[in-house]
């Protein structure tokens, strides 16, 4: 009798444990993936020579978690446009234009499911992704 409830006390106190896993895998953020538009320049230099290639740090980052996106920025940035649409009906549910931002979070609690796309323009360069509710 008492291996039995021994054994019962461990199945449960296992399921619990798998449980807080679960839950911890699905509640984590998501990084949206931004990628930068490509100008018509090619990857030459004028005097023929190859670029030089260094490491890419991305200049901004973004997350989605519980339906809010966070949008941190690694360099000072004097402007900042930042457009979120949702791809589906082409509407746009967020567009904010800010001086100096270091981070933005944008609340889409309200929002429709849906494949969503957003668009963060700086100075010269527009960085693009897409990520879904």
């Amino acid at each position: 009798m008492k291996m039995k409830r021994l054994l019962l006390i461990l199945l449960t106190i296992f399921s619990l444990g798998n449980i807080a896993v679960h839950a911890e895998k699905v509640n984590d953020c998501i990084k949206i993936v931004l990628q930068q538009t490509v100008s018509d320049d090619p990857p030459i230099k004028k005097d023929g020579g190859p670029i030089v290639r260094s490491i890419y740090v991305p200049v901004v980052d973004a997350y989605l978690y519980n339906n809010v996106v966070n949008v941190s920025f690694n360099e000072n940035i004097a402007v900042v446009n930042v457009i979120v649409t949702n791809e589906t009906t082409g509407e746009t549910v967020y567009s904010e234009t800010s001086s100096n931002p270091v981070t933005l979070n944008i609340d889409l609690n309200g929002e429709n499911a849906g494949i969503y796309f957003i668009e963060i323009e700086m100075d010269s360069t527009c960085m693009q992704g897409s990520f879904s509710l």
